[in-house]
């Protein structure tokens, strides 16, 4: 199928589409994305995929891997692309820190899945806010205008969606401290 679509087979290229259209617009859904911009987002990934086809080497990795980890750069470039905050000089670390081993990327691999899985668990709301607060660090000002909402009621709502991810992912496997397993 994945020969087929990349030769340029229409059916194959709407087979493959098909079966891989849905998990990544999920990803974006569960990531806080409207669904008007899940769906453009999905179809961006979808047409950089098909891009790249010329350059993509099967590595025995499925290909919805593949386009999950276009989804997860394209919704990092966005939420960079929304960042008014520049890093401050001091955060930024003097030397470059040390690669992670294979054992590493497994365990990180592992408590994404752990923690987007937990996500899903959430509302709407509760990923809005913790998107917008958290993975952007918006000042609660700017998150209470985009949201309609007043600040006492932003900082309210993260505490209760903090709160609702902490038992998530103690439903989901957390240890006694509270650090995945």
């Amino acid at each position: 199928m994945l020969r087929g679509a990349s030769s340029g087979s229409r059916e194959a290229l709407e087979e493959l589409c098909g079966r891989n259209w849905r998990p990544v617009y999920r990803r974006f859904a569960r990531l806080g994305f409207s669904p008007a911009e899940a769906e453009d987002l999905t179809q961006e990934v979808f047409l950089r995929a098909i891009r790249s086809f010329p350059r993509f080497k099967d590595r025995g990795v499925p290909f919805s891997a593949y386009l999950l980890q276009i989804a997860r750069n394209l919704a990092r470039d966005r939420w960079r692309a929304g960042s008014r905050s520049p890093l401050p000089a001091a955060d930024i670390p003097d030397q470059a820190l040390a690669e992670p081993g294979p054992e590493g990327l497994a365990i990180d691999a592992a408590r994404r899945e752990r923690l987007l899985a937990a996500l899903d668990l959430l509302s709407a709301d509760h990923r809005l806010v913790l998107r917008l607060r958290i993975l952007e660090g918006r000042p609660t000002s700017e998150v209470a205008e985009l949201t309609h909402r007043s600040p006492d009621a932003v900082r309210q709502l993260q505490v209760r969606a903090l709160g609702a991810l902490r038992s998530a992912l103690a439903d989901e496997g957390a240890g006694p401290e509270g650090e995945w397993r």
